[in-house]
Parts: C-alpha cells; sequence; structure tokens
C-alpha cells in the first residue's frame, strides 16, 4: 500500500497549502472489495476525518471487483476524486469504477497525473 501527500508549492494564491492524498493500487493485482477496504481507511487515517482531495492511480491494475467499486465510491473523506491511469485497459477499469453509484463528491479519469492534481487543485480553490 502507497499512500503519500503532495504539497503543491506553485500554488501561492491558495491561503494554505492544499495537500492531497495520492492512492496507488497495486499493479497486476485483482482488486477486492478487502483490499479496496484497506486503501478507504488508509484514506480516511490520511484525511484526519476532514475531507481532501484523493489522486487514486489504478495504472496496472489487473481488475476490479463489484465490491471494490462499491467500497470506493461510498468514499466520505474525499473532497474531489482524480483517477488516473495510462492505458486503454487502465480506462476501461475507470469507467467501470465511475459507472457504480453516484459519487459522493466530483469525480473524473485522467490520463495523466500532472493534468489529474491540478483538476483537483482547481476543486480546492473553489472551497
Amino acid at each position: 500500500m502507497n499512500a503519500l501527500w503532495l504539497i503543491p508549492t506553485e500554488v501561492s494564491d491558495t491561503p494554505a497549502p492544499v495537500s492531497v492524498i495520492r492512492l496507488v493500487l497495486p499493479q497486476a493485482e485483482h482488486i477486492s472489495e478487502e483490499i479496496a477496504e484497506a486503501f478507504a481507511q488508509r484514506a480516511r487515517a490520511e484525511a484526519g476525518g476532514g475531507l481532501k482531495p484523493i489522486l487514486l492511480d489504478i495504472t496496472g491494475v489487473a481488475s476490479i471487483s463489484r465490491g471494490a467499486r462499491a467500497v470506493l465510491s461510498r468514499s466520505r473523506s474525499a473532497s474531489a476524486i482524480a483517477v488516473v491511469g495510462t492505458s486503454a485497459v487502465d480506462r476501461v477499469l475507470a469507467n467501470f469504477l465511475l459507472g457504480g453509484e453516484p459519487p459522493p463528491c466530483p469525480t473524473r479519469y485522467f490520463g495523466d497525473e500532472d493534468t489529474a492534481v491540478a483538476w483537483l487543485l482547481e476543486r480546492a480553490d473553489d472551497r
């Protein structure tokens, strides 16, 4: 499991630096409900009871179960979620992931991390 804080230094017009929770799902793995729950717990811990933007990297994931989709779609620690993947397979998995229950916050797929982070920071500016 990997969760890191990204603190953008180029955003000077915001009152405080915006931190983004970065979750990287394991490559070549079937993402089960249990794996998704472990990542969701980590995100909740990182968010500290508040709402934070989340970058969810699904690059190279083998598959995502319906149970995992349900867990990831009911996040209550995210102010916005950017799903990132780089291949056509990643895009198909993202469509499956985003095709479940309507997400509780703005959620979008991106083909690269820089664009995803910029979108998340725009959402943070809307607060």
